[in-house]
C-alpha cells in the first residue's frame, strides 16, 4: 500500500535540490543547510566574542546544519517506512484503519508543521529580544551583523520547530496505532521481538534526531547565565528534555501494554485448546466413545498427543516472545541519545568555564 501521499516544503524543497545533486543529504545542504553557517559567518567576529559564545555558537550551527536532511528523511523515509513495516504485525482486518492512520499523519506532518514552529518562536525571539545586551557584548552590534544574527535565530527555531513536530507526531502515531490497530504478533518472527522491533526502530530514529538538539545547550546556557530572564532558555531546555524523554518512552510502554494484552488472550486461548485436548485424550484411554462431535473426534490418541504437543509448543513460544520493542542496537542508539545530552551538559560546566 501507498503510506507517503503528501510531502512537507522542506522534503519538495530537498527533492528539487535533487535533480542537481542526487544524494539527499547532500541537496539538503546545497539549498538550505547552508544557511545557519553564512548567518553565524557574517554575524560573529571572533576577535570580539568570547570562546565559550564562539564555541557555543558552533554547536548552535552544527545542530540544525543538518536538519533539512532529518525533516526529508522523517518526510519520505521514516514515517513511511514504519506503515509499511507495521503492516507485517498487523491483522488482516485493520490494513484498511492502517492505511486511514498513515493517510492522517502525512497530511498532519506536511500541513500542521507551523503548530510547533510558533512554540519555539515564541521562546527563541524572546530569547534574541532580551540577550541583545550580550549579543552587542560579544560583537554584533552593527545592522547587516543583527540582521544575519536575526536569521540564524529565525532559522533555529524553524528546525527547531520541525524537528519537534517530527518528535510530537512520532508519539501520537504510535498511540494511534497501539489503540486501534489489531496487532498480529508472530512469536517466531526473526526479530525475537514478536515483530514489534520496527516500533522501537521507528522511535528510537525520531529519538536520535531530536537529541541533536543536544548540540544548542552549551549556548543555551551560556546566554541563560548573560540575560535578565534566563527562565525563558530554561523552559527551552526543559521542554527537550521532554521530548527526548517522551519521544522513546512513551510508545515503547504504550506498545508493550497492548501486546501484553494480546499476549494475555492468545495464552487463555491456548490453555483452553490443550485442556480440551487433555480431556479427549481421557476420554479416548478410558474407552469413552461419548466424544463431541467435532474433526477430533476421530482422531486416536497418538494424533492427540502429538496436537497436544504442538499447543504446548505454541503456548510456550508465546509465553516467552520479548513484548518490549528493545533490540541491541536500539538499545545502544537509545544509550547514546541520552548520552549526548548529557555530554553537552557536561561540557558546559567544566569545559566553556575554562576557555
Amino acid at each position: 500500500m501507498e503510506y507517503n501521499e503528501t510531502s512537507l516544503w522542506v522534503s519538495r524543497i530537498v527533492e528539487w535540490g535533487r535533480g542537481y545533486v542526487d544524494h539527499p543529504a547532500a541537496a539538503a545542504l546545497c539549498t538550505l543547510g547552508w544557511i545557519p553557517v553564512v548567518t553565524t559567518a557574517i554575524a560573529l567576529d571572533p576577535s570580539e566574542a568570547s570562546n565559550g559564545f564562539l564555541v557555543g555558537q558552533i554547536l548552535a550551527c552544527l545542530m540544525v546544519v543538518s536538519a533539512p536532511y532529518d525533516v526529508w528523511y522523517y518526510d519520505e523515509r521514516l514515517l513511511p517506512k514504519f506503515f509499511d513495516d507495521v503492516e507485517l504485525i498487523t491483522a488482516e482486518s485493520d490494513h484498511d484503519t492502517l492505511q486511514e492512520l498513515a493517510t492522517r499523519y502525512d497530511r498532519l506532518y506536511s500541513s500542521y508543521w507551523w503548530a510547533s514552529t510558533l512554540v519555539w518562536a515564541g521562546l527563541v525571539l524572546t530569547v534574541f529580544v532580551v540577550g541583545q545586551s550580550y549579543f552587542q557584548s560579544q560583537g554584533i552590534t552593527g545592522p547587516v551583523e543583527q540582521g544575519a544574527y536575526l536569521g540564524f535565530f529565525c532559522y533555529w527555531l524553524l528546525f527547531a520547530g520541525l524537528r519537534s513536530h517530527g518528535a510530537v507526531l512520532t508519539v501520537f502515531v504510535i498511540r494511534s496505532f497501539a489503540e486501534r490497530v489489531q496487532l498480529d504478533v508472530d512469536p517466531l518472527h526473526p526479530d525475537g521481538l514478536g515483530g514489534l522491533s520496527t516500533v522501537g526502530t521507528f522511535a528510537i530514529r525520531m529519538t536520535v534526531i531530536t537529541s541533536l538538539g543536544s548540540f544548542a545547550l552549551p549556548l543555551a546556557f551560556q546566554i541563560a547565565s548573560n540575560i535578565q530572564y534566563e527562565s525563558v532558555v530554561y523552559v527551552g531546555v526543559g521542554l527537550f528534555v521532554l521530548l527526548v524523554g517522551l519521544n522513546f518512552l512513551y510508545p515503547t510502554y504504550k506498545v508493550n501494554r497492548r501486546a501484553q494484552d494480546l499476549r494475555e488472550r492468545m495464552l487463555d486461548a491456548h490453555r483452553e485448546r490443550i485442556r480440551t485436548l487433555e480431556d479427549r485424550l481421557a476420554l479416548l484411554a478410558e474407552g469413552d466413545g461419548d466424544l463431541p462431535d467435532d474433526h477430533l473426534a476421530d482422531t486416536d490418541d497418538e494424533l492427540l498427543e502429538m496436537e497436544i504437543r504442538r499447543a504446548r509448543r505454541e503456548f510456550e513460544d508465546y509465553q516467552s516472545v520479548q513484548l518490549y520493542p528493545l533490540s541491541i542496537g536500539i538499545i545502544t542508539r537509545l544509550v547514546s541519545s541520552i548520552l549526548l545530552p548529557i555530554f553537552f551538559i557536561v561540557f558546559e560546566l567544566f569545559i566553556t568555564g575554562s576557555l
